[in-house]
């Protein structure tokens, strides 16, 4: 007669196999890609966090009359690059009465961009803002400094020019080092009772139209769309440029 013992014993080891593959299978299929979301989730908000500490850096520069920061960061997940104001694809044009020549700007720009996702992250002109690169729409994380009172109708534009000797990119720890160059104050002759235009050109690799137009239409006050905005009967109108060189990453 046969003993069949063994064979509930093996069947059982059988069961138990499958059942702890199975499990590692549907922890590979369904739980591995959350895991990775997640850490490229937490890449991109420390890069935002740090963007905010480099955007902070440069109005020390400008406005506290620093002299040079540095401010090391972890670019995870990612590559941070440096753009020159000459390569940068954006411009700012500023018009209006007393305004001559017209205010033509290219701010540069330092660009994060995800390895992970789709997530980038920039600091163009004193602002930091966020977009998926395979969408047309961005958002403000941190506005820039420029004003209007309403009161005195004053409106005040601060530009911030990033140049640098040569395209920087970096990921892993990475070392931000910056200096003010020089300050241009471009005072219009009289601009009394005149009405200011601001038109931004977006780089085309870059677009970050929305979040601009949120931000000059919104916090600002201005009026118009699709890269025009005016803002009426400016009686004082202030541009300063603050130029910004990276000194290396």
């Amino acid at each position: 007669m046969i003993n069949e013992k063994a064979v509930s014993e093996a069947i059982g080891f059988i069961l138990i196999l499958g059942i702890v593959l199975t499990g590692i299978g549907l922890v590979t299929l369904y739980g591995y890609p959350v895991l990775v979301k997640e850490q490229s989730n937490a890449d991109v908000r420390n890069m935002e966090r740090a963007m905010i500490v480099i955007q902070n850096d440069m109005k020390s520069l400008c406005f506290k009359n620093v002299p040079y920061k540095e401010t090391t960061l972890q670019v995870s997940g990612g590559t941070l690059e440096v753009i020159d104001s000459g390569d940068s694809g954006s411009t700012f044009t500023i018009t209006g009465d007393g305004i001559d020549p017209d205010v033509a700007f290219h701010p540069g720009a330092l660009v994060y961009r995800s390895d992970r996702g789709t997530e980038v992250i920039t600091l163009e002109n004193g602002a930091v803002m966020t977009r998926q690169a395979d969408a047309t729409g961005s958002a403000m994380l941190a506005e820039p400094r420029w004003f209007y009172d309403g009161p005195t109708k004053t409106f005040v534009v601060y530009l911030m020019n990033i140049t640098a000797d040569e395209r920087m990119a970096k990921s892993g720890m990475a070392t931000v080092r910056m200096s003010l160059e020089s300050t241009t104050i471009h005072e219009p002759t009289d601009n009394a009772g005149g009405t200011v235009t601001v038109e931004y050109t977006p780089d085309a690799d870059n677009k970050l139209s929305v979040a601009w137009e949120n931000y000059l239409t919104g916090s600002l006050k201005m009026s118009g769309s699709d890269g025009t905005y005016t803002l009426p009967e400016v009686t004082k109108l202030v541009i300063k440029e603050y130029k910004i060189r990276i000194l290396g990453i």
